[in-house]
């Protein structure tokens, strides 16, 4: 029986698609997702999200219906998961960000190791910068047993996009269990970062960095190391300027915190390092040992857990209840939420299968 989601309920993003596409090809459940994107202002699929559904059709050697740009309608039939290398162009500045998160779970499931080549945007605006995901969001998995490898070729920014990057999965034998909910309180060991500038004058990475040290010892707390990312002009192979900053924060709890900030046209270097240090320091003074991004990341895994899964994390989104939904409909497990959107909250789940 095909199960049939509603792509524009609550948050109405491509969170939904790419969820329920990863689920479907995990739990071998035939899907149609309709109203795709219906809350955007440009609904239907946009080009990463074909390359993200052809991607898990590949691995999990299954059939699509309706997968093309624009389309607000698509059908996907989920085969047998299989390992091996795949190559993602997303021929624009779409975040493989995004696209990894997706893909890591199902590729997490395959018998054989699974190896991604991939080329599109690495650090753009509403998604995770890929140091995010590999300094935040990789280490986390480790800690769920996990094994896998990001190697970044070049950076990638809107608008000519362009980045590569490989990324290695090894198959996860078996999950530990994801458990985030302590009483004590949360004491940060130490602030580290990276801060990048390509096709751009080192002068704009070091703004950057200078700003978010000075917020950030300001606020009474300690910098071990931000590393500096600039290319002499002459190595730089980038096909388009562009910088960023990445800050992460580990913890008595053995979670890792972060904030970002993405420079764009008009905005000042040194405002992109504030962004980054307001964000890590306002997770770091709320003392949840989850950030809201994060929340977000682990829902499906919590959903795919053999184990009762907890975390506490700052903030409730409408993007992480949004994530949950999609779980109850493709995995029937039974999610508890304590906290109102916006606020600090605990989330549960028990697993309970549809399939094995």
């Amino acid at each position: 029986m095909i199960v049939k989601i509603d792509g524009s309920l609550l948050e109405g993003g491509g969170a939904i698609l790419r969820n329920a596409v990863a689920l479907s090809a995990l739990h071998k459940t035939p899907i149609e997702v309709y109203n795709i994107r219906a809350k955007r202002s440009k609904p239907g699929l946009r080009n990463q999200h074909v390359k993200v559904i052809e991607a898990i059709c590949a691995i999990s050697g299954g059939k699509m219906e309706g997968v093309y740009t624009g389309s607000s309608v698509i059908r996907f039939y989920p085969g047998k998961l299989k390992g091996g290398e795949y190559t993602i162009d997303i021929g624009t500045a779409g975040s493989l960000s995004l696209l990894l998160q997706a893909i890591i779970p199902v590729a997490a499931k395959c018998p054989d190791p699974v190896k991604l080549l991939m080329k599109g945007g690495t650090d753009v605006r509403w998604s995770p910068s890929i140091d995010y995901i590999r300094h935040v969001y990789l280490p986390m998995l480790e800690k769920l047993g996990l094994e896998a490898t990001i190697c970044v070729g070049r950076r990638g920014h809107y608008p000519k996009g362009g980045g590569t990057l490989s990324c290695d999965i090894e198959p996860l034998i078996r999950m530990k269990p994801i458990q985030y909910q302590f009483d004590e309180p949360l004491k940060p060991q130490c602030i580290c970062g990276k801060v990048h500038a390509v096709r751009l004058p080192c002068t704009i990475a070091e703004r950057i960095t200078t700003s978010a040290v000075d917020f950030i010892e300001n606020s009474g707390f300690h910098i071990a190391a931000i590393e500096q990312e600039c290319p002499e002009p002459k190595y730089d192979v980038h096909v388009g300027p562009g910088t960023g900053i990445t800050l992460w924060s580990c913890n008595n709890f053995g979670t890792i915190l972060a904030g970002d900030g993405l420079g764009e046209k008009g905005l000042p270097a040194e405002k992109v390092g504030q962004i980054a240090a307001e964000n890590i320091i306002e997770q770091i003074k709320i003392g949840r040992p989850i950030d809201y991004h994060l929340a977000d990341q682990l829902i499906i895994w919590m959903g795919i857990s053999d184990f009762p899964s907890v975390i506490d994390t700052n903030r409730i989104t409408l993007h992480t209840l949004t994530n949950i939904e999609i779980l109850k409909l493709l995995t029937k497990a039974e999610f508890t939420v304590q906290g109102k959107v916006g606020e600090p909250g605990v989330i549960s789940c028990e697993p309970n299968y549809l399939s094995e």
